[in-house]
């Protein structure tokens, strides 16, 4: 088996995960297990460990990645992969995240005997002009680029005119992102696994223009038509580019789904623990 091994480079607790990942694999495979490890470039490599190989992620060809962070690594690692990737939570909330292991080796033989499934959600798709972005796991904003400074936007929904808004911007997001930004701007939460997209106002002028969720095989099409002021595109926080005046961005589900590996827990189990219930730590600091 091919693992991939990513982590968030500015967490001790992640850096400290990858190197007893490493540590692990050398020792299963001193055992006879049939593991190669491919560590993300660019993440401090310790010590010399000889057959690992570091690449970046979107060159690496593995059958999974481990990735060890937040919910923002396991998003980036996402928009350059599309094999499963299991999230070790290194983070504050980790809401996309499985729970920290206990022991390492057990989870690596976990993976080794497929022991966990394999959850399928979906990923949207972006054009801007003729321009394919990356794919969103969460969400695309489109946003002011001004601040202070409201948008005019227009909305179709497969060739129909279904919004027209002046307001900050607005959020198309999957099912998984309706529990992330879209959820704060006043959006509905979706199960992940429903074939829907839900498109969300952010702080709009009038305020009757509500939230709307639509089939996923919709095509979304928005235009920003104030002639003066520009906006920004944000795909998973991780992806900006500048929108102009008549820049044309279509919405669609992508066909390459994202794939997460699950051992434990359901998608409402997770909403309780990590959302509905959840009490701020005096060990976490807001940045």
């Amino acid at each position: 088996m091919r693992i991939g091994v990513v982590a968030h480079p500015r967490k001790n607790i992640a850096r400290l995960t990858k190197m007893e990942i490493i540590k692990e694999t050398a020792f299963l495979v001193s055992q006879g297990a049939d593991i190669e490890l491919v560590v993300e470039e660019g993440l401090s490599r310790g010590r010399d460990f000889t057959g690992i190989r570091y690449q970046c992620v979107r060159d690496m060809d593995v059958d999974l990645v481990i990735c060890i962070g937040g919910d923002g690594t396991i998003l980036r690692t996402m928009q350059l992969t599309s094999v499963p990737v299991l999230g070790l939570n290194a983070g504050s909330l980790g809401f996309l995240m499985e729970p920290y292991p206990s022991n390492i080796r057990a989870l690596l033989e976990d993976l080794l005997n497929d022991r966990f499934i394999v959850e399928e959600r979906t990923k949207l798709s972006t054009v801007l002009n003729d321009e394919r972005l990356p794919d969103a796991v969460n969400e695309a904003v489109v946003m002011t680029g001004t601040p202070s400074k409201i948008q005019d936007l227009v909305i179709s929904i497969n060739g129909e005119q279904g919004l027209a808004m002046r307001a900050d911007g607005v959020i198309v997001s999957t099912p998984t992102g309706s529990t992330s930004y879209a959820l704060s701007a006043g959006g509905s939460i979706i199960d992940p696994r429903l074939p829907a997209l839900e498109i969300v106002p952010i702080a709009p002028f009038r305020v009757n223009i509500r939230p709307l969720t639509v089939p996923d095989n919709f095509k979304i099409d928005l235009k920003v038509i104030h002639r003066s002021r520009s906006a920004i595109i944000s795909i998973d926080g991780n992806y900006k580019r500048r929108i102009n005046y008549r820049d044309r961005l279509s919405f669609t589900r992508s066909g390459s789904p994202a794939r997460f590996i699950r051992f434990e827990g359901g998608f409402y189990k997770r909403l309780n623990e990590k959302i509905l219930n959840y009490v701020h730590s005096p060990k976490e600091t807001l940045i």
